[in-house]
């Protein structure tokens, strides 16, 4: 299972840099603009999966400063969210090769934000969570982007497997048709 852990760590950093390059492409009003979704702009929700990304790595790890608020804001723009952005998948992907198969079964401990409550569920669940949150903004992001003009490349899984080789077969153990 860490394997594929390792694989989401890698993706994630990538689809993250995709979003980021085409965002450097659009105007700070663009950036900024209300489109109604749930976080307001584009970088409304991808400042949240700052907050929220920050908060998991904090609680599978212990690295890095806690989070209070799932309202706190990070950056106030594009250069500084790239910074932290950057920084913060480099982290992830060193958290994530630093565990082990085992690992992912302990049972973590950790208290809620909105409702203060303790919860208990093992490393792999919350794991599998926390790369499905970072997915699911990432497709709200590329749809705001869409909806104001741009055709942001394709973030789907394969298209990463196959531009960085993970879980992808070696071409002498391919079968041609």
């Amino acid at each position: 299972m860490k394997a594929a852990f390792v694989m989401y760590a890698a993706y994630n950093q990538w689809a993250n840099d995709l979003l980021l390059k085409e965002c450097e492409e659009i105007t700070t009003d663009e950036y900024h603009r209300d489109l109604g979704t749930y976080f307001n702009s584009i970088h409304g929700t991808m400042d949240h999966q700052l907050v929220a990304d920050k908060l998991w790595l904090f609680r599978f790890s212990g690295q890095g400063d806690p989070i209070d608020s799932l309202d706190e804001t990070l950056t106030g723009g594009l250069t500084a969210l790239k910074e932290k952005r950057l920084v913060l998948d480099s982290r992830i992907c060193a958290v994530i090769d630093q565990m082990q198969e085992k690992d992912l079964l302990r049972t973590m401990i950790y208290r809620t934000v909105r409702k203060p409550l303790v919860m208990q569920q093992p490393l792999g669940a919350a794991l599998f969570h926390f790369f499905n949150h970072q997915t699911h903004h990432r497709g709200q992001v590329h749809a705001m982007l869409t909806q104001i003009g741009r055709k942001p490349a394709a973030l789907d899984m394969i298209y990463f497997q196959r531009e960085t080789g993970h879980w992808m077969a070696k071409e002498e153990d391919m079968v041609t048709p």
